[in-house]
């Protein structure tokens, strides 16, 4: 098995954040909705992603969460999420990404059962398409080497898809991604 040919990632950031809220937590980590009080991004309200503290020491875990960073870091679509930030502060590394305003999909495909409604044609094609567009970005990625990567997200479920409030269409979580 060849190693991937990494990207570098952005230098990392120095900054204070303020948690605002918890907006997930899963089995490797959680995200929070958090306000930089300091540093070039100050001002701005971004997602932050950590490793839970139970596996914030493990090598494996450390590797894939820097491996989502770069990945994720590398791709330049309006349909996967743009990584804003990364580093480490007192409570252990972190990637800060962009806050989509909006909801998953999984929500969405829920209230639409609850309320017994189905979704458009063209609604159905248009969150598909944006779908798609965004793994063309993933699938064409290169490394360092020029290499594709063959990248595949590994995990696009409908709570991986956010759509945004004004109908753009994002793919998140790299996090288990295979290259």
């Amino acid at each position: 098995m060849r190693t991937m040919a990494r990207l570098p990632l952005p230098p990392a950031e120095s900054m204070t954040l303020t948690v605002l809220a918890e907006i997930a937590s899963g089995g490797m980590g959680s995200v929070e909705m958090a306000r930089v009080e300091t540093g070039a991004l100050a001002g701005q309200v971004l997602a932050i992603k950590r490793l839970h503290q139970s596996i914030a020491t493990d090598q494996v875990f450390v590797d894939m969460f820097l491996d989502e960073a770069w990945l994720t870091a590398a791709m330049k679509s309006p349909h996967v999420i743009s990584v804003a930030a990364h580093g480490t502060d007192e409570r252990g590394m972190f990637l800060g990404v962009e806050l989509v305003e909006g909801v998953p999909l999984s929500r969405l495909l829920k209230e639409a059962r609850v309320k017994k409604e189905t979704f458009s044609e063209q609604t159905v094609a248009c969150i598909a398409m944006q779908i798609c567009e965004g793994l063309i970005e993933a699938h064409t990625l290169k490394g360092s080497d020029g290499r594709l990567l063959g990248l595949v997200h590994r995990d696009l479920t409908p709570g991986n898809i956010l759509v945004a409030f004004d109908g753009t269409v994002k793919i998140a979580d790299f996090g288990i991604a295979k290259a």
